[in-house]
């Protein structure tokens, strides 16, 4: 009788911390849909802010209108990862999609009114707001699903 006792112990404490195959795979799918957006972001923010694309003529809206690939593909990657995902995660994950996009319309409504008090950069301003709102996401969806930390 004890024996059974140590190993049901046992096994609670050693399939505690362990994935299932399911949740492995999810991981590594959700992995590879952001690896490319944002490494393609963070190439595009080098190049602009070196300025190696040039700031005259047509070049400029290309290069500009650029970022629209990356953000199109995070778009991708977020819906898919929702598809995913079961019904607690989706959950937990629309929740704190709903408190990133409150905090992102609060942000760019204190960004207009900055603007018309003539105060600070629009656009630092915004994407300011635009990175803390996705932070916030992220930081609502770890404080909602503990067991994933």
């Amino acid at each position: 009788m004890e024996t059974s006792f140590l190993y049901v112990c046992r096994m609670e404490k050693s399939s505690e911390n362990r994935q299932s195959r399911s949740d492995t795979v999810r991981a590594r799918a959700w992995f590879l849909d952001w690896l490319p957006p944002a490494v393609a972001l963070g190439l595009l923010s080098l190049i602009s802010e070196l300025g190696l694309f040039g700031s005259a003529g047509s070049w400029k809206l290309f290069w500009s209108l650029l970022n629209l690939v990356p953000g199109l593909l995070i778009v991708r990657a977020v819906i898919r990862s929702l598809r995913r995902a079961d019904e607690y995660q989706r959950r937990c994950q629309l929740e704190a999609l709903a408190i990133g996009f409150g905090v992102l319309i609060m942000a760019i409504y204190t960004v207009g009114l900055l603007q018309a008090a003539g105060v600070g950069d629009l656009r630092q301003l915004v994407q300011i707001s635009f990175i803390g709102s996705i932070l916030t996401w992220i930081t609502a969806l770890l404080f909602k699903t503990p067991r994933t930390r």
